[in-house]
Order: C-alpha cells, then sequence, then structure tokens
C-alpha cells in the first residue's frame, strides 16, 4: 500500500532475476567453495561465472584492502601481510570473500570489469589450491591421476600439493600416504616456483573430524595442527605465496570444542592478520548489491527517507525532556534518514534486528541465512502485494507459508512458533487482526494500515536473539526483546503515528496469548503469556456452566445484600414472600430468559396469582425484574473470565509467575470485574408488574428502553425505573384524601375502618398507587387526622349503630391536631369519618353542634384550598373547579379531571377553557392544533 503518495518499493526496486523469479533454493546462496574451484557446473553462475559474480558483489573497503594486499604478495611484492585470517560475524561471507579472491587470482579479465580493482597488482598466473573443511572427509578424498588410475589423497597438505599439480603432489606423496605432517622444508619445497595462492575454509570443522583419525601414537587432528602452524610461517617468508583462511566467529559456533578453537587461533598468531571483510552499514551495499538487479532511484531513496526519518526524529523529539536531548534525537533522526537512503527498500531496523540480534543464535547462517530470508520477502511481496515504502521489521510477509518456514528454519525454531503466529499475529483469527478489523469499521481509512498486525510482526522479528550488553561483541547477549521506544521507531510512518501505534501496542499487550512484557520489553515466547494461561482456564471454566451460573447468583445476591425487598432468583411462587404486606422485587435467574414469551407469562402470572397452594394475598405488592436475554452472554463470559483468573492466581507458584505477570493477573481481574459490573447493570432492564386484565391477570411490563438511569447498583436501577422514570409506578408517598378513596372511607355507610384493613387494600386490590412500604400510609394517615380529614384511634373498633354514629368516647379519638408517624398502630389502630362522631350540644342552643378544641369548624377552613367545604355527612352534589394552567400543568390535570368524570353521572363532566392572545391566534393554527384534535376526540361542544 502507498503511504500518503509515497510509492510502494515494489513499483520502483528491479529484483535479481533469481529473485525475481523466486529461485531461493539454499544452493542459490550457499557458497560451495570447493565446488566453484572445480568450475561444477551445478554451482548457480552468479557464483561460478567470474564477471557475473564481482557484478553481485559489492567490494567493501576492507574487501578491497584484502584483495590489494592478496594480489600485491602473490606479485610478489614486499610490505605486505601474506598470511590473514578471516572472521565475520554478518554480511559478505568468510566464504564468498574466499570465492573473491579465487576469482580476482584466476580471472584478471573479470576483475577488471569493477572500477574499484583499478590499480591492483598483477601477479600473472597463479596457482590455486582450495580446501574446504567442511567438504573435505577425514578418510580422504578420491582423485583421478593424468593417467587415468585413481588416487586417495588422505590429508590437508596432500590435497593442497595436488592442486598445485601432480609433480608437487609427488613431493608430498609418502606423508599423506602415512598422514604424517610436512615439515618446514618440505613445504618451502612445495611452495616454490610462481604465485601460489592457498584458501583454507572452515578449517576447525575438519580438525574436529580428524581427531577420529589415529596416526601412530598421534592423530590426524595433531598432525594437520603441526601442518598448518608450519605452513603459516612459510608463507609468511615466502616471496610470492599468500594464505588466507577462515575461523568462526565465535566460541560459541565452534561445535563445543572451545579449546581446539583457541589452539588453532593461536597456532597462526605470530605470522597472520585478521580481517573482517564487511563492517557496519556495508551490509547494505552487500544486500543491495546481490538481490537487487540495479541500484534503486535516487529520488525515491531520498523520498522515502525524507518521509520517515522525519516522523522519527518527530516522535523523539517529543520525548525529549532536555535541550541536549532534543539535539541528539535532531542528531539520530540526520543519521537514521542517511542510514535509509543507503539501505532502500529495506528499513535499516530490519538489518540490525538480523545482524545485531539474531546473529547471537547459533543456528542463524549469517550471510547465506539473511540473503535467503530477505529474497523470499522480496519474492512474496513483489508477487502477492501488499508491499509499502519500506521493508521493514513491520513488513514481512508472515502470512506467506514459504516467508515463515525460512525465517524459523534459519533461526532452528522451525514450527515452535506456528501457534504464536497463528494466535497472534496473522492467523484468520488473530489477536492482531481482531484489532485491525476493528479498527477498520470504526475508521475505515485505517483498513490498508493494519497497525496491529504490523507492531505484531514487528515484535516477532525482534523475539529472536537479543543484543549485545554495551554493543561489545564479546560481552554477554541480553535476553530477546524489543523495547517500546525501539518497536516505534521501526513500524511509525506517514501512515502511522506515534499516539495510534503506542495504543494498538496497549491493546495487543492485554489481548495477544504469547505476548510477554515485563515491563521494559516486548517479545513473544513460545510459552503462554497471562492471557493465555487465563484462556486456558477459561476454556476450562466453560465446560461447568452450572459453576458459573452459581457464581453469578453468588454475585447478584451480593450487590442486593441489604436490600430486604429483593429476592434473588425465586424458584416458584413460594419463594417471594406474601406474609406481610411490602413491596417486593423478585429477580428471576436466567434460564427465565430462554422460554418463550408465553411460557415467561405464565410463570409470572403464577408468581403474581399464588404463594405456593394458597392464593396470594399481597398481589398489589410484588414486581418481577426480567433478566435481558440479550446481556447473559457478556455477563457470563465476564464472571467466566473471573473465575479464570482466579484458577490461575491459585497456580500462581506452578506456572511461576513473574512480579510483572502476576500484576498483569491483578489487571486483568479488575478488567473483568468491571466487565461483570457492566454486565448486572444491564442484565435487568424490565420489570413485569400484574394489572387486572380482562377479568383476571395480566402484566403490565415496565422497560428502560432509552431512558437513562441514575443509579449504578443493580437494586437501585430497578426502583428508579419503578418509582422516577416516566410515570411512576410504585410510590414512596400517597395523600390523605387517596387513604379514605381506597377504603370508600365516608362513602357507602362506611365511617369506620382498621388500619390493618387499608394496609390490606393498598397491598391487595391492583390499583394504583402502589406502596414501597407502609411508612407511606402511616404518613398519610398521620397527615389526614392533622387536617381533620378523619379521626384515629386505637384498640377495639366502636360500633356503629343505627344513626350513623360510632359508640365511642370523644377522647379516645385524636382528630384535628398534629401527631407523629410513629403513634400510628397500623395493626390495632382505626379510622374513623368525622361525621361518625358523637356531637355533644352547647347548653341554651339546641340544635348547634358542639365543637371540640381540635374538632374542624361547620364553615370554610381559614388557609383550606378554594373549595366549598365537605359536609359532615360526606357527600356534595356538585363541584366547581377553576384553574389556571401552563402546558405541562394541563397534562397533569388530565388524570384529576378524568377521575372526577368517572364519577360524575353519565360519566361526564363540563370542560370549560379560556385562552387570551394579545398577538391572536391564526385561524389556520387553530383549527388544525385545536377544533380538529376535539373533533377527532368526538366531544360534545355547547
Amino acid at each position: 500500500m502507498a503511504q500518503k503518495g509515497i510509492r510502494p518499493w515494489t513499483e520502483l526496486v528491479k529484483l535479481h532475476p533469481d529473485v525475481e523469479a523466486g529461485a531461493l533454493t539454499e544452493a542459490v546462496f550457499a557458497i560451495d567453495l570447493g565446488a566453484i574451484a572445480e568450475k561444477d557446473p551445478n554451482v548457480p553462475v552468479v557464483y561460478r561465472d567470474p564477471e557475473a559474480f564481482f557484478k553481485a558483489t559489492y567490494l567493501t573497503a576492507d574487501m578491497r584492502r584484502l584483495l590489494e594486499e592478496v594480489l600485491a604478495s602473490l606479485a610478489g611484492k614486499a610490505g605486505y601481510n601474506r598470511v590473514l585470517k578471516l572472521r565475520t560475524p554478518f554480511g559478505g561471507g568468510k566464504s564468498h570473500t574466499l570465492a573473491a579472491l579465487l576469482h580476482a587470482a584466476c580471472s584478471r579479465k573479470a576483475l577488471k570489469t569493477i572500477p574499484e580493482a583499478k590499480g591492483f597488482a598483477d601477479p600473472g598466473t597463479v596457482k590455486v589450491a582450495v580446501f574446504d573443511g567442511e567438504k573435505f572427509s577425514a578418510t580422504g578424498k578420491k582423485v583421478k591421476t593424468s593417467s587415468g588410475d585413481e588416487k586417495t589423497i588422505q590429508t590437508m597438505w596432500g590435497w593442497i600439493a595436488w592442486q598445485f599439480g601432480e609433480e608437487k603432489f609427488k613431493l608430498v606423496e609418502d606423508h599423506d600416504r602415512k598422514r604424517v605432517s610436512l615439515g618446514g622444508d618440505e613445504i618451502k619445497e612445495l611452495l616454490k616456483g610462481g604465485p601460489k595462492l592457498i584458501l583454507l575454509d572452515e578449517v576447525l570443522k575438519y580438525m574436529e573430524r580428524s581427531a577420529a583419525v589415529a596416526v601412530l601414537d598421534s592423530t590426524l587432528q595433531r598432525q594437520t595442527k603441526d601442518f598448518f602452524q608450519n605452513l603459516t610461517v612459510e608463507v609468511s617468508g615466502s616471496k610470492n605465496c599468500a594464505l588466507v583462511y577462515s575461523l568462526t566467529w565465535s566460541s560459541r559456533e565452534a561445535l563445543g570444542n572451545v579449546a581446539l578453537l583457541q589452539e588453532i587461533d593461536h597456532l597462526a598468531s605470530r605470522v597472520d592478520q585478521s580481517r573482517e571483510p564487511v563492517s557496519g552499514d556495508e551490509i547494505l551495499y552487500v544486500l543491495q548489491k546481490r538481490l537487487l538487479s540495479a541500484a534503486p532511484p535516487e529520488d525515491a531513496c531520498r523520498e522515502v527517507s525524507e518521509a520517515y526519518s522525519e516522523i522519527v526524529t518527530n516522535m523523539m523529539c517529543a520525548l525529549a525532556e532536555t535541550s541536549s536531548a532534543r539535539k541528539q534525537a535532531d542528531e539520530d533522526g540526520l543519521a537514521l534518514r542517511n542510514r535509509m537512503r543507503v539501505a532502500y527498500p529495506f528499513h535499516p531496523a530490519l538489518i540490525d534486528a538480523m545482524k545485531e540480534r539474531w546473529c547471537s543464535l547459533d543456528e542463524f547462517q549469517r550471510t547465506r541465512g539473511a540473503l535467503r530470508f530477505l529474497a523470499s520477502c522480496l519474492h512474496a511481496l513483489k508477487k502477492e502485494g501488499g508491499a509499502r515504502a519500506l521493508l521493514g521489521p513491520g513488513e514481512v510477509p508472515l502470512k506467506n507459508a514459504e516467508v515463515r518456514v525460512k525465517m524459523l528454519k534459519e533461526l532452528g525454531a522451525q514450527n515452535d512458533f506456528d501457534a504464536v503466529i497463528l494466535a497472534d499475529v496473522v492467523g484468520p483469527n488473530a489477536r492482531a487482526k481482531r484489532i485491525d478489523d476493528r479498527m477498520a469499521q470504526e475508521t475505515p481509512a485505517m483498513s490498508g494500515v493494519k497497525p496491529a498486525t504490523r507492531l505484531a510482526t514487528a515484535i516477532f522479528i525482534f523475539s529472536f536473539g537479543g543484543l549485545k550488553r554495551g554493543g561489545d561483541k564479546d560481552s554477554e547477549t541480553l535476553p530477546p526483546g524489543v523495547t517500546e521506544g525501539e518497536l516505534l521507531a521501526a513500524c511509525v510512518g506517514p501512515d502511522l503515528d506515534s499516539t495510534t501505534a503506542r495504543a494498538v501496542l496497549g491493546e495487543l499487550k492485554n489481548a495477544c496469548l504469547y505476548l510477554h512484557y515485563d515491563g521494559v520489553h516486548y517479545c513473544f515466547k513460545k510459552d503462554p503469556n497471562v492471557t493465555k494461561l487465563i484462556e486456558d482456564a477459561e476454556k476450562e471454566v466453560a465446560r461447568h456452566q452450572e459453576e458459573v451460573t452459581v457464581r453469578i447468583k453468588e454475585m447478584l445476591t451480593q450487590r442486593l445484600a441489604g436490600h430486604h425487598d429483593a429476592v434473588v432468583w425465586p424458584t416458584d411462587s413460594r419463594a417471594v414472600s406474601d406474609e406481610e404486606p411490602r413491596f417486593l422485587v423478585g429477580y428471576l435467574p436466567l434460564e427465565f430468559a430462554r422460554g418463550t414469551r408465553a411460557d415467561q407469562e405464565k410463570q409470572a402470572v403464577e408468581i403474581f396469582s399464588n404463594y405456593g397452594n394458597k392464593p396470594r394475598k399481597f398481589r398489589n405488592g410484588i414486581g418481577l425484574a426480567i433478566p435481558d436475554k440479550k446481556q447473559i452472554e457478556s455477563l457470563r463470559r465476564a464472571v467466566r473470565y473471573i473465575m479464570a483468573v482466579e484458577r490461575v492466581d491459585s497456580k500462581k507458584s506452578q506456572h511461576r509467575l513473574s512480579k510483572e505477570q502476576q500484576d498483569q493477573l491483578k489487571e486483568q481481574r479488575r478488567t473483568w470485574e468491571a466487565a461483570a459490573e457492566s454486565g448486572f447493570r444491564s442484565l435487568y432492564n424490565a420489570v413485569w408488574l400484574p394489572r387486572v386484565e380482562n377479568g383476571g391477570l395480566g402484566i403490565e411490563a415496565v422497560e428502560v428502553g432509552g431512558r437513562p438511569l441514575q443509579a449504578t447498583g443493580v437494586h437501585e436501577r430497578i426502583m428508579e425505573l419503578l418509582t422516577k422514570a416516566g410515570t411512576p409506578k410504585v410510590h414512596s408517598t400517597v395523600t390523605a384524601r387517596k387513604v379514605a378513596d381506597r377504603v370508600r372511607l365516608g362513602e357507602g355507610g362506611v365511617v369506620c375502618i382498621k388500619t390493618a384493613e387499608v394496609v390490606e387494600a393498598f397491598y391487595r386490590d391492583i390499583a394504583p398507587p402502589r406502596l414501597e412500604s407502609m411508612k407511606a400510609i402511616c404518613s398519610a394517615i398521620a397527615k389526614g387526622v392533622g387536617e381533620g380529614m378523619f379521626g384515629y384511634g386505637s384498640g377495639n373498633v366502636p360500633a356503629v349503630m343505627g344513626d350513623g354514629k360510632a359508640q365511642v368516647s370523644r377522647e379516645k379519638v385524636v382528630i384535628g391536631r398534629q401527631v407523629s408517624e410513629d403513634e400510628i398502630d397500623l395493626e390495632a389502630g382505626w379510622l374513623i369519618w368525622p361525621s361518625a362522631l358523637p356531637e355533644p350540644l352547647v347548653s341554651g342552643q339546641p340544635g348547634k353542634p358542639f365543637e371540640e378544641p381540635g374538632m374542624p369548624p361547620a364553615g370554610p377552613v381559614p388557609g383550606a384550598p378554594d373549595e366549598p367545604a365537605r359536609p359532615i355527612g360526606g357527600f356534595r352534589n356538585s363541584v366547581s373547579i377553576r384553574f389556571r394552567a401552563t402546558r405541562d400543568q394541563v397534562f397533569k390535570a388530565f388524570q384529576a379531571i378524568a377521575n372526577l368524570a368517572d364519577r360524575s353521572d353519565e360519566g361526564k363532566v363540563t370542560i370549560q377553557v379560556d385562552g387570551i392572545s394579545e398577538k391572536g391566534y391564526d385561524s389556520a393554527w387553530l383549527r388544525n392544533a385545536v377544533e380538529e384534535p376535539l373533533d377527532e376526540a368526538d366531544v360534545e361542544k355547547e
């Protein structure tokens, strides 16, 4: 994908023909020095043909110096080192350098094709002897003589002499047959004549094998070491001979025989000089020369390097806290720009990862491994598409099986990391892919960027090998992994800023199963991380769903603790108490949501109607919280993960969790506990209440819908839904008038009633208002008594005589004075209508009622509402109400007017509406907004 106008490298770079064609077998990048010397036709042309070889070879400064030294020595010039040792950690390769010396000595014509060779000495015809210690057997090598006879060459010295000619071989034939080393004089005789170049490759491997061959009281290894030391001495003192040999870079590559490596190194230490043909960033040129058929366009190199380096520099400057740090960031950015220009189309970070990290692995084969891997990346991206402006650590096409296999093989990992790659990086359901897919949905512009896959791929590249402590090649190797700063510098670019990258990295840390983070370094490992341990534990928990259900019930019970009006998961009607009048909410179990609507309603009506095998008494004091089927699975998932975290935590010693991993475990627990809390808040979004329907019980559903609830607790949200959201269904208060109306006190001869019957009427009869608790009734009675609406007494209920008067002493009745709620006894108390109170006459005034203190006067009460006084008898024949009201007040008054209409003759009342507007009413508006709706309501206008 192009990045903000920058074209992908695949449109600008021409690959080497064998890379373009995908001819990426090991032979293509593995130099067989012996086969080249023998002109084996099976050797790829790029190595076998001198001109093709030099065309594909970048001559580094040290390689030019090496060629100059060797050719000058062969030409007989003094002042040059004639014994040279090659030790190369990466790039160019020891065998590649030896092949360059071979072609330079044997094909002067090909050497002249490269400008760098101008001025090199010309030694003329050179005899070259090549000894490949990896191929030459300790038991010898069969050859054919000029006469056609077959002969076996037994030793290193025999093979060198044979390549100098049969005449030279005759000088050492006896020593070769007996496997006895040559002395200095024999070697001096062997080197006489024209220029001679001896190239020894993989000496250590041959000497390791030769230890198994006995030679009299000695071994072939000891004889070979003696010859090698003598050879270096004689070549060093020769006139026109040169010896170049290769040794492994470190003791880690010495096949476990460190002592032998050190001994060989010491044998020639007096006369040899060490050379490192490729150093520093020269490897960048080497890779370009071998993998590309032509140098990339200069303008493309400049454009890409400037764009990327600017992004990285700005990021580093933003993090710098001092002026000196900002200055250093600018310097580093400039250096990065120059390196990017040289490395194009490779990102320097990718080359550094191989050169500085992968090289610490014994299995990684330096040059040939790097070339094979990079060639497979180039070929795959060119063929399949998907390339960006650079090929960096985040752009390695791990999805390509060939690339993935080559990389892991070069690193000695084989199939060890298949699970890691599939689960976290580029699998069909990889964690990185999930993050990318989500981000693409949220922000379509990110669909081609794939930041999570890019970062995960880069982390994977940095997860092999480690840097050297302090950068010293001989120092301790640090564990693998990459810091956030190193990772971002390798991944950010014109299409991915550091802020987005950091956010995505945080998601990867929490989502990936094999990504480990020690507080500093990110690293993919074969061993599962805390997330993977939790995932595995979750799968085990999921096999026991009944345990998850039990845990959810426990957690819900904890959240409803202290709410005595909440019932957790009633299994039948008897689980919801009917022993005392109060409003109860039954939180139905999760399995309730699985039933059909008909089954659910049947179960709910059963709970509303019955209490075990008896009819339910307090049917107006019950509601059922209904679990939302859509929310159940997310809640179950959160609880499963909480249980999984607990399982992992219980085995933290067994898993050997580090402190950082234990902290991650705690963080995961907090995350899933928060998810569970959210799940519980959303689990119950509806309450079913009983209502009278067609002569039987029906269901009134009260749902949250789009109404935002402020409460966070489970029960608090349900009660907010019932008491505050929309039209209240449950009330915490009730008026004294409603108390009287509920039991028809003062109507139909009902003048005295027990308070217990009042309570029962509110909780038995399915009608508004539903009350939260009996406290509302106590408060209403106390207020009604204080206002003189009815009287209150306790003890035995007084009898009512035929004249409607109660047989009770006035001193036992409280009316017209304030009483506290605590004075109201809802079990032993009773209410009496004022007309039922005995009325003693005032002396001398027959027929006039005696007004006791606290008793309401017969006339209007000062401060009372502007309406006719209610007659003592409790009945009025007419009601006239006149009020001014706003729009909202009109809506609120509708219910009161409707109540009056219900009790009026023919079920109707007369309503007169007066509206005044100084601006006037628009006729069309008046017709559409007022008159037509009234006509549609079928009202009779007078």
